[in-house]
């Protein structure tokens, strides 16, 4: 099985780097042929980061209204993202659009998940929330242990 760990984000606009500080945490941990992905271009571009993975793992910023640092894990393979995750992006396109349109392509992994951590602060030039910030390191733990127990 083929496995890529996809961060998308941009490391300019504060929470939104999220995905991005995801991978950073696992690069150099990974398990054999499983590839990390930063996606920081628009998120269309996942089609091209998960082209010819079995499993992909896909991590980015939400902003649903939630309290920042709130982890949500779902399994896109089986359903749509809910509509109040992956839609409201400092993208074009965000990452719930993308899966929906490999979905209709079909192009969409056969195992897709994606984990939409909570952002509080999107200006440009802002770093990590503590809140993100942990949550990032919480989200990596949970991917790699994802990883090694082959779910």
């Amino acid at each position: 099985m083929t496995t890529c760990v996809v961060g998308v984000g941009n490391d300019l606009r504060g929470d939104d780097a999220v995905g991005l500080a995801v991978v950073e945490l696992l690069e150099g941990s990974l398990p054999d042929g499983v590839r990390a992905v930063r996606c920081e271009g628009e998120p269309v571009a996942l089609l091209t980061a998960w082209e010819r993975c079995d499993r992909t793992i896909v991590v980015d910023a939400t902003r649903s209204g939630a309290e920042p640092g709130t982890v949500r894990r779902i399994v896109a393979h089986e359903q749509p993202l809910p509509d109040d995750v992956g839609r409201s992006s400092t993208h074009v396109l965000g990452v719930a659009e993308a899966v929906e349109l490999a979905r209709a392509l079909g192009k969409l992994p056969a195992r897709t998940i994606v984990y939409g951590i909570e952002g509080a602060v999107f200006d440009t030039g802002a770093p990590l929330s503590p809140s993100v910030q942990a949550a990032a390191a919480v989200v990596a733990a949970s991917i790699r242990r994802e990883l090694e127990g082959g779910d």
